[in-house]
């Protein structure tokens, strides 16, 4: 079964009816099933029911994505993404992305404003090794001590494996090396060994280099998002996002989101 999906951020409108009704009807010329799903207030519901759609409460500047399943998906999809991207802020598809997804353009919206500086690297791993993965993060995240930084890396992965048993690795340190934090993803082609075997293999690596000491907002925000990935179906979303700049979205707003739910 074909599935993409679009990834947009709510107007000052948010959903209205007509534009509801609109999906409905231009998701009703295809046989693809087309579910909306709200990232901020984390929620869904099928675009045949405008109903469920309208409770979902979508606000200004709410991150959501149109999941759309079945053989005509990719038809549906560039018919869909016209839409979306005329009536909304359109951050990325498999075959449109918006300059918005820079993570430097992407701080104008509050769904992506984050209170201190982070630098973000993306890259693919065709190794199926677990130190090669680890190099690969530590090049990406600093200029200098490379060695040094891999090797700290490593020593982490002896405290106690990252891997969370959900397909995902979460390897993280404090260095005094880095003036500003980092995430780095890292998307495997095949399912990598992590040496947990009750948490099984991994395929996506989620890195976090922190500055040593860090903020309080670093740790709130950077916080919120290792809780977020004990959650099977975050996780679930980000192992089977195909798109770079859709992951990117997914993990900037989650931290962000730890800074409102840290607000309350």
């Amino acid at each position: 079964m074909i599935e993409r999906r679009i990834t947009f951020v709510l107007p000052e409108d948010g959903f209205s009816g007509w534009k509801i009704n609109r999906l409905k009807t231009l998701s009703n010329m295809f046989r693809s099933v087309v579910i909306l799903h709200n990232l901020t207030c984390w929620d869904s519901a099928n675009i045949e029911h405008p109903l469920r759609i309208l409770s979902l409460a979508g606000k200004q500047d709410d991150l959501c994505q149109l999941h759309i399943e079945g053989s005509d998906a990719e038809l549906a999809c560039m018919v869909l993404m016209d839409f979306i991207a005329e009536h909304f802020m359109l951050v990325n598809t498999a075959h449109r992305s918006n300059k918005r997804a820079n993570l430097s353009l992407l701080r104008g919206l509050s769904t992506f404003r984050l209170p201190f500086e982070i630098d973000y690297h993306f890259a693919r791993d065709s190794s199926n090794d677990k130190t090669a993965i680890l190099e690969q993060v530590a090049q990406l995240t600093t200029q200098v001590n490379t060695t040094e930084m891999t090797q700290n890396l490593l020593k982490r992965e002896q405290y106690s494996s990252t891997a969370t048993g959900k397909m995902i690795a979460l390897p993280h340190i404090l260095t005094s090396d880095v003036d500003k934090a980092s995430l780095a993803v890292i998307k495997c082609e095949k399912p990598v060994d992590w040496q947990a075997p009750k948490l099984g293999p991994v395929t996506l690596v989620i890195a976090l280099i922190l500055p040593s000491p860090p903020e309080r907002s670093l740790l709130v925000s950077f916080t919120h998002l290792t809780k977020s990935l004990l959650d099977e179906e975050f996780c679930h979303l980000l192992t089977t996002s195909r798109e770079p700049e859709a992951i990117k979205a997914i993990l900037i707003h989650q931290l962000v989101k730890g800074q409102r739910a840290n607000a309350l």
